[in-house]
């Protein structure tokens, strides 16, 4: 800077440049890397929570097969990332400029140029290699003993159709609560009866479309774990979208086997005059017109109900299948879940107002104990 201060006669002023200190360059290198540190840790906090819908923690063959390619490309990214910026903390640091050495430019570098350009290429092919090889692997046609099944995606839950399973060798229909065998490959074409939705159960199978006029494949998979997996519509389908939920339980072939034949089988009829008995004659003259129980009723307008008390979820997925919630769920679903004002929307059956109720109280109550009452034998 300009010192206008005089120092004495025969003196002039003089114009001083500052210079880069050591100690301030060093002070902004660590606040860096405590920065980076403190993002590192962030990210590994970050990386260990868990959530049902996690993608890295796959059940089947096909999701292992993506979680390689995913675990591929995050090492080859952080590597080449890592590269490039000790790369440039080198360059900055070295050729800077600092008393006793001014920086040059340099134009042209040959080698550098072809390596910059080769090595890009060679990481795109080698990650396009096992995604091409994934990606015919999804078109192979099902194994012989391959279960099939028929997802099809209603506004707002879903129904699934096992072809062959059912009564008479007709399909067999459940709703809301897929069940597969551990260790058999599962083959599920998609379609939709109104508007487009999307099949998803990430620790299972990725997300394919489900569209109105057309089927759709999904990839085959192969569960290779028992358990209670987390499914999802992964495209929005209205307004109650976000409440469009499904589990995929998992079972050892004995358990599966014993759910077919039980499905097959007809009720055991309810003890005469028990709770459950008069919750079977509401159910028949009321909720029959709309609802499936093999044995029982024939309708397939809404969700089949046959060993409905053996699910774990009502109101595809979003409740935990308890009495209170049952109730809840019966006696007015749209203090739940929108639902489209047409007439195969489920009415409103009891809300305390004698001028909208269509069922007492009472009667709620008589079908939650017939419909819980419902379970394998």
């Amino acid at each position: 800077m300009r010192n206008n201060r005089p120092t004495g006669a025969g003196n002039t002023n003089t114009v001083t440049t500052p210079t880069a200190h050591p100690q301030n360059l060093a002070a902004t290198l660590r606040r860096l890397l405590y920065f980076a540190l403190a993002a590192v840790a962030l990210v590994a906090v970050f990386a260990s929570c868990d959530t049902p819908l996690t993608t890295f923690e796959p059940r089947s063959d096909a999701t292992q097969r993506v979680h390689t390619i995913y675990i591929f490309v995050i090492v080859a990214a952080s590597i080449v990332g890592f590269l490039v910026l000790a790369a440039m903390a080198y360059i900055l640091w070295k050729y800077r400029e600092r008393p006793g050495h001014t920086a040059q430019q340099t134009h042209g570098n040959t080698t550098l140029e072809i390596t910059w350009t080769v090595i890009p290429i060679l990481i795109l092919v080698a990650i396009a290699i096992p995604t091409i090889v994934w990606i015919a692997g999804t078109t192979a046609e099902p194994d012989e003993d391959a279960l099939h099944i028929e997802a099809v995606g209603h506004q707002w839950w879903f129904e699934f159709r096992y072809s062959g399973l059912g009564p008479d060798g007709e399909d067999l229909v459940t709703a809301n609560e897929l069940r597969v065998p551990v260790g058999r490959q599962v083959a599920i074409t998609l379609e939709a009866k109104d508007v487009i939705h999307s099949f998803w159960v990430p620790q299972l199978v990725g997300k394919t479309d489900m569209v109105p006029g057309r089927t759709n494949i999904l990839e085959k998979f192969t569960p290779t774990e028992i358990g209670t997996f987390y499914g999802q519509c992964a495209e929005f389908c209205g307004s109650a979208h976000a409440l469009m939920r499904f589990r995929v339980h998992v079972d050892s072939h004995a358990d599966f086997d014993r759910w077919v034949e039980n499905m097959n089988a007809d009720p055991v009829p309810p003890e005469a005059g028990s709770v459950e008995a008069r919750g079977a004659t509401v159910f028949t003259n009321f909720c029959a017109r709309c609802h499936t129980i093999y044995g029982v009723s024939t309708e397939e307008i809404g969700p089949n109900l046959t060993l409905f008390g053996d699910r774990a979820t009502l109101g595809a997925g979003i409740l935990d299948s308890t009495d209170e919630n049952l109730k809840a769920w019966v006696s007015n679903i749209r203090d739940i879940k929108p639902v489209l004002d047409t007439t195969n929307a489920m009415p409103t059956f009891y809300v305390g107002d004698p001028l909208v109720d269509q069922l007492t109280e009472a009667q709620v109550d008589q079908v939650v104990a017939y419909l819980k009452s419902l379970k394998l034998r």
